[in-house]
């Protein structure tokens, strides 16, 4: 029988170093609601097209809220349960706390991650890319933007997809050695090697099809359809770099 141990600890996201930093409760009157962008056609919707056109709107499901959940809102730091510090960051109300629309520099969830106060120091750090996108997005408006249309599924190798989508989605617990609970996910080989061994469980976790609510991942949400997608054939295509 296979060992089950490594694929659980992959599904339960533990932060397990303490969280340090300053109180943060910068309440604001942002308006929760919900924009749905969807991206249009190529061409207009006229003569043939080969992949949808992606929208330059950043969106908050798909882009923030995972990196603001991995990073930080893991269990035992800023999920609800734990909110060290009065702080959670598992959505878009609370992360809202921290967040000034068009001002970046007075936004203190953003400016406490550019200082490297957060994530702690011992713990994995966001990707200058993935603290360029945050501030493209609070420059953007810090809208609760729900897309849909947002990748272009022909696109699944590797360096061209797959990194980036693991990256900010499993990054914050399994992006530096040896990884929350040693499952590590952040390069080719390694992450090739754990999905190898266990393509069902983690196929499971990303359709959100586990038998067990906890299994799913990730927690905050569910990805949007192309991003599975592009996950799904890039593992069936035999894991092209």
């Amino acid at each position: 029988m296979r060992n089950t141990t490594p694929y659980i600890a992959f599904l339960i996201i533990i932060m397990l170093a303490a969280c340090k930093h300053d109180i943060i409760n910068n309440q604001n009157t942002i308006s929760a609601d919900t924009t749905v962008v969807v991206a249009p056609p190529v061409n207009g919707g006229t003569g043939p097209s080969t992949a949808p056109a992606v929208s330059d709107t950043v969106c908050f499901n798909t882009d923030i809220l995972p990196l603001y959940v991995s990073y930080c809102g893991s269990s035992g730091c800023h999920d609800v349960n734990t909110h060290k510090e009065g702080v959670i960051t598992t959505d878009y109300t609370h992360i809202m706390n921290g967040i000034k629309a068009k001002n970046s520099s007075s936004s203190k969830y953003y400016t406490i991650i550019v200082g490297g106060s957060m994530p702690p120091r011992n713990s994995p750090q966001m990707t200058t890319a993935n603290i360029a996108m945050i501030k493209k997005w609070i420059d953007q408006g810090a809208l609760n933007t729900q897309c849909t249309n947002v990748c272009d599924t022909t696109a699944f190798t590797y360096a061209g997809a797959i990194q980036t989508i693991i990256s900010n989605n499993c990054g914050g617990c399994h992006g530096t050695k040896p990884g929350t609970a040693n499952v590590y996910l952040g390069d080719y080989a390694s992450t090739k090697t754990y999905i190898t061994a266990n393509t069902t469980i983690f196929l499971n976790a990303i359709t959100w099809t586990s038998a067990t609510p906890a299994m799913n991942m990730p927690q905050s949400s569910k990805m949007v359809a192309c991003k599975i997608t592009q996950i799904q054939k890039w593992i069936k295509a035999g894991y092209p770099q």
